[in-house]
C-alpha cells in the first residue's frame, strides 16, 4: 500500500468517525457516498495525498471500518438465493449448476424495459420501483448532514461547498435504494445474496440492509485488484477471491482470512475449455487469415494513444501479422483503421474465444491479462500511470513497458522468431488463481450449499 492510498483510506476513516451519528432508518449513511468520487478534481487534495507531511498515513484498514458497521447476527431464514446482476458476470448457463432455478432469483436494478429474462426459467424481479423516497424524509437527512459537516468548516475536505452538493445528491439515490432493497427483503424469504461488487450505491444498500436482516452475503471478485479503491472496505460477509494474492491483499488490510474463500469466478471456467467457437465461424466473423498469425490487442481503457502507437507500430513492423483490437468502449478513435485489410475490429465477440485463436496478448493493467495467462498466452503489457496501484502485475510473468515503443519491438522479436514461448500457467495458478483441475462453479456450488445448511 503505498503512500497515497494510506493516506485516502485515513481520510475515509476520519468521514465515518465524523459523521457517525448520521443515520436512516438504522443505516450509517456515511457508507452510502462514494468516497472516491469526493476527490475528483481536487487537485490540491490529492498532492495532500501524496505529500509525506500529510497526517493521515496509518489510520485506515478494515477493522476501523467495522467498528462503524452495523453488528451482524445471522438469522436462521430459509428462502431463495438471490443474484444481484450488476458486474456479477455469472454466465446463463451457470446459474442452474449453482442452484435450482425454482430456489433462485435474478435480481436487477431496473426490468422497466427488459422483455424476457436472460436465464430461462428463472424468476427475474427489479429493485428499482419498490419503494419510493419521501421528500421530508431526503430534506431531513440533507439537513442532519449539514449540521453535522458545519463541525468541519476548515476540513480540505469535507469542508468544501462543491462536497457537500455531491454528497447531497449521492445521498438523496442511496436512500431509494436503501427503501427499495428493506421492501424488497420484506416481501422476499432470502436465504443468500450475491453479488459483483459492493462499492456502487446499489450493491452497498443492498449488502447494508442484508447485513441488517441478518442475510448471508458473499461479493465475488469481479476483476484483477488493480487498486484498493474498488475492492476495500469489505461489506459483504464473504469475499470470495481468485487466489492466495487476494487472500493476502484482503488480510493485510485487516479481514479474517474465513470469510475470503479462493473460489475464483465462473466466468473464467470457459477459458481452459475445449469449447470454443468453431474455427471457420471465427474466421469468418473476424474475418482473419487462418494463415497468419494473430495478435490481439485490447482496449477497455480511456486512454487510446498508447494503442493506436502500438498498431501503427505493428502495421509497419511485421506486415504479414493481422491484429485483432478487441473495444468495450470509443470504437470511432479507431476508425481510420476499419477499412484496413489486417485489422480487425470486434466489440462483441466472447475473450475466451478470441484467446483461444490468438498467438499473443497486448493489454494494459487489467483482467485480461490474468485471462491470458490463464489461456496459456504471451501477453505485453503497458503501464497505467496512476497513483494507488497496487503490485499485482509487477509479480505476474509478464513484461511491462512504459514506452509503447519497446513493448513493440518485444513483439516483433516475438513474432519474427516464430515459436510460441511457454506461459508458466501452473504458477500463475500457485498465486494468482484456482488450482488447474478446479472448478470455480463447483467452488462456488459449494460455498452457497455450505451457507444455506447452516440455516437449516
Amino acid at each position: 500500500m503505498d503512500r497515497f492510498e494510506q493516506n485516502y483510506w485515513g481520510l475515509f476513516a476520519d468521514f465515518l468517525e465524523g459523521f457517525k451519528e448520521w443515520t436512516y432508518n438504522g443505516h450509517p449513511l456515511a457508507f452510502g457516498i462514494h468516497f472516491y468520487s469526493l476527490l475528483k478534481d481536487r487537485v490540491d487534495l490529492e498532492r495532500n495525498l501524496l505529500h509525506p507531511s500529510y497526517i493521515k498515513t496509518g489510520r485506515g484498514g478494515q477493522k476501523v471500518v467495522d467498528a462503524y458497521l452495523p453488528d451482524y447476527e445471522w438469522k436462521n431464514t430459509k428462502g431463495k438465493v438471490v443474484f444481484y446482476d450488476k458486474l456479477l458476470r455469472i454466465p446463463s448457463s451457470v446459474y442452474p449448476v449453482l442452484v435450482p432455478l425454482s430456489e433462485s432469483i435474478l435480481l436487477k436494478s431496473d426490468v422497466t424495459n427488459i422483455r424476457s429474462t436472460p436465464v430461462q426459467g428463472m424468476e427475474m424481479v427489479g429493485l428499482i420501483g419498490n419503494k419510493a423516497n419521501g421528500e421530508e424524509s431526503v430534506r431531513k437527512v440533507e439537513k442532519s448532514f449539514s449540521a453535522i459537516a458545519t463541525r468541519f468548516h476548515s476540513h480540505p475536505l469535507f469542508g468544501k461547498k462543491n462536497v457537500h452538493t455531491q454528497v447531497k445528491k449521492q445521498i438523496s439515490k442511496y436512500m431509494k435504494y436503501l427503501n427499495a432493497a428493506e421492501h424488497f427483503f420484506e416481501k422476499t424469504e432470502v436465504s443468500l445474496l450475491i453479488m459483483g461488487e459492493t462499492n456502487s450505491l446499489d450493491t452497498r444498500s443492498l449488502a447494508m440492509t442484508a447485513r441488517k436482516k441478518g442475510i448471508p452475503t458473499i461479493c465475488l471478485q469481479h476483476g484483477a485488484i488493480v487498486s484498493s479503491f474498488g475492492y476495500l472496505p469489505k461489506i459483504a460477509i464473504y469475499q470470495g477471491v481468485y487466489g492466495l494474492y487476494e487472500q493476502a491483499f484482503y488480510q493485510s488490510a485487516g479481514v479474517d482470512a474465513r470469510y475470503l474463500p479462493i473460489i475464483g469466478h465462473p466466468r473464467f471456467d470457459g477459458i481452459t475449455s475445449n469449447q470454443h467457437m468453431n474455427p471457420s465461424l471465427f474466421y469468418k466473423q473476424t474475418q482473419t487469415d487462418r494463415k497468419r498469425k494473430r495478435l490481439l490487442i485490447v482496449d477497455h481503457h480511456t486512454d487510446k494513444s498508447k494503442n493506436l502507437k502500438i498498431i501503427d507500430g505493428l502495421l509497419k513492423k511485421v506486415p504479414e501479422t493481422e491484429l485483432i483490437l478487441k473495444i468495450q468502449k470509443g470504437s470511432q478513435a479507431y476508425n481510420h483503421y476499419a477499412k484496413h485489410p489486417r485489422v480487425h475490429i470486434v466489440t462483441r465477440m466472447n475473450l475466451e474465444d478470441l484467446l483461444s485463436y490468438s498467438d499473443a496478448v497486448i493489454s494494459y493493467e487489467s483482467t485480461v491479462v490474468l485471462e491470458a495467462l490463464l489461456a496459456g498466452k504471451r501477453t505485453f503489457v503497458w503501464k497505467l500511470n496512476q497513483a494507488g496501484l497496487t503490485d499485482y502485475f509487477s509479480k505476474l510473468p509478464v513484461e511491462r513497458y512504459i514506452d509503447v515503443g519497446e513493448l513493440v519491438d518485444d513483439v516483433v522479436t516475438y513474432i519474427n522468431e516464430g515459436k510460441q514461448t511457454h506461459v508458466p500457467t501452473e504458477e500463475v495458478r500457485k498465486s494468482f488463481y484456482i488450482p488447474e483441475r478446479s472448478s470455480s462453479t463447483l467452488l462456488l456450488k459449494a460455498l452457497i450449499q455450505n451457507i444455506r445448511s447452516k440455516a437449516d
